[in-house]
């Protein structure tokens, strides 16, 4: 995808958000379902999933090959393997557990090219078309249509959306409404987690940033779309398999009782 971030800012002006889901299996095989399947994007999961860089970028060669964006959510929120990744040609990059604007700010300009930021030119990478791509379209694309999004995981940091936002670099926020539970005790459809939400969301849209939600299920996912959300994450490859793989053993089973 030449500019995922235009591309998602556009779907979601028109009231059709991206449709994703988790990466969690190492495999080529169930990548391609997920394609075949007509998912708009994958985040590729190496904070709870086992992914080597190595693995990560094949998954994000395979997944651009199949149609669908290809994002990483990173491992931890110091920013480690951006280069890396980003010269693997990732559409954007998911820092996990950020709860200060500083350091939203120090991690994202990792991900802008000197001297605005920290990112050294990689043009034989194949983010560069391994040198065939001329500088100025390397470095626009890897300033202007890569991803940087955060993910606010905690009460306080959501409250303060709005500064979040703000931050030079950052180009969507990710609401982490498991870890949130955690911490607050409050499941996402409690009413004050509602509220939270929706003005989260709106602090994001004013702002002129994505927005991003993860959700377990079909039926989850439905209202997030319709409140605006530019990506709304369902699932992932490994419950999706496993869900379906225990409904056929026991359809199987319960018709034999």
């Amino acid at each position: 995808m030449e500019n995922f971030v235009n591309y998602a800012l556009e779907r979601a002006a028109q009231g059709r958000g991206l449709l994703g889901t988790w990466v969690k299996l190492p495999s080529l095989e169930t990548l391609e379902l997920i394609g075949h399947a007509g998912f708009d994007v994958v985040v590729i999961d190496m904070e709870h999933a086992p992914h080597t860089l190595e693995r990560a970028y094949t998954l994000i060669a395979a997944a651009q090959a199949m149609g669908m964006a290809a994002l990483v959510r990173l491992p931890d929120h110091n920013g480690s393997p951006i280069q890396p990744l980003l010269d693997a040609g990732a559409d954007g990059l998911l820092v996990p557990r950020i709860t200060d604007p500083a350091h939203a700010h120090a991690v994202c300009r990792k991900m802008v090219f000197s001297p605005a930021g920290e990112r050294g030119l990689g043009l034989t990478s194949r983010a560069g078309r391994w040198g065939l791509a001329p500088i100025p379209d390397y470095v626009a694309r890897g300033d202007g249509q890569c991803l940087r999004m955060i993910q606010l995981e905690d009460w306080a940091s959501l409250e303060r959306t709005a500064e979040f936002a703000a931050v030079e670099h950052v180009g969507g926020i990710f609401i982490g409404h498991g870890d949130l539970f955690l911490s607050s005790g409050k499941s996402a459809a409690h009413p004050d987690v509602e509220a939270l939400t929706a003005a989260t969301l709106a602090a994001t849209k004013q702002a002129g940033l994505l927005s991003g939600v993860a959700v377990g299920t079909a039926q989850e996912a439905a209202p997030y779309l319709a409140m605006g959300f530019s990506l709304v994450m369902v699932s992932n490859d490994a419950m999706m398999f496993a869900h379906a793989a225990a409904q056929t053993v026991q359809a199987v089973r319960g018709g034999l009782d």
